[in-house]
């Protein structure tokens, strides 16, 4: 069994067009979040969520869903789940200015898959390049990871996963577009990545609880917002700005709304 498990979740939706048309909606925001776990804690995770429901006082019959939580109980949810020895990562993307951006290879970025094997990309990289020191300190090697995936309706996870075989392919003959850090073909061996529901895995839950909650930190427009809950996971992100969450696009590429950067300036962005 792999020594690192990686379960991903997103919050919001990973189409571009909606942002695209309605720049001032709360549909602008799209949030992809990983939560990497040492495999033998795999028995542990249902309870850690049992102590996450708890702390919300929530009735939700054996799943936490991050939604359904009382707005003035996601803080204390999000500091339950920031006492686990786990990492987590983000990748919050303003939608809106994909507008006019033209991926040299991809062409225009209006296409929600082109969009999302883009953004999941950008979070491997993170993923990847800390999984592979944490490897080498841990194992005094690298190997390959257990990634499971949210299943979420629309989303084609053949071609995200043709994807990444094209780019673990392009780093072992070094013909990589963009000189990615983190992209480790051994990393991007896919024989135990998989997608499953979200409702029946405590792991999954554990990262639409991160995913959502930096995407109501940053959706101002939403009538959840909030800074509280994303800050309290400070003790498991990963690094500080671009490394445990990264901003898309980057400061010095596009504007992100000003009332939207509290957040990121909070874990290390500076404009």
């Amino acid at each position: 069994m792999p020594a690192l498990t990686v379960f991903i979740d997103e919050a919001g939706d990973p189409g571009v067009r909606d942002g695209l048309r309605y720049a001032a909606t709360r549909h602008e925001w799209l949030c992809i979040s990983a939560v990497c776990v040492r495999s033998s804690r795999d028995a542990d995770l249902p309870t850690w969520i049992d102590d996450m429901r708890a702390a919300a006082n929530s009735r939700q019959a054996g799943s936490l869903h991050y939604a359904k939580i009382a707005v003035d109980r996601r803080e204390a949810v999000c500091a339950s789940l920031a006492a686990r020895p786990i990492k987590a990562f983000t990748l919050a993307s303003h939608k809106t200015n994909m507008r006019d951006h033209i991926n040299d290879r991809l062409g225009a970025m209006i296409e929600s898959g082109k969009f999302y094997n883009w953004c999941m990309r950008l979070l491997l990289e993170r993923v990847t390049d800390w999984a592979a020191r944490w490897q080498r300190g841990e194992l005094g090697g690298v190997e390959p990871m257990k990634v499971v995936f949210a299943r979420r309706g629309g989303h084609d996870y053949r071609h995200f996963f043709s994807y990444v075989d094209r780019l673990a392919m392009q780093r072992r003959t070094n013909t990589l577009y963009l000189n990615s850090r983190g992209l480790d073909p051994v990393l991007l061996d896919r024989s135990d990545w998989s997608v499953a529901a979200a409702e029946k895995v405590a792991g999954l839950q554990m990262a639409d609880t991160v995913a959502s909650a930096f995407y109501q930190a940053a959706n101002t427009l939403s009538p959840s917002w909030s800074l509280g809950p994303a800050k309290a996971l400070k003790p498991v992100v990963e690094g500080g700005a671009d490394k445990g969450v990264t901003l898309f696009p980057l400061p010095h590429q596009a504007p992100v709304p000003d009332e939207a950067r509290a957040i990121f300036r909070w874990y290390g962005y500076g404009w």
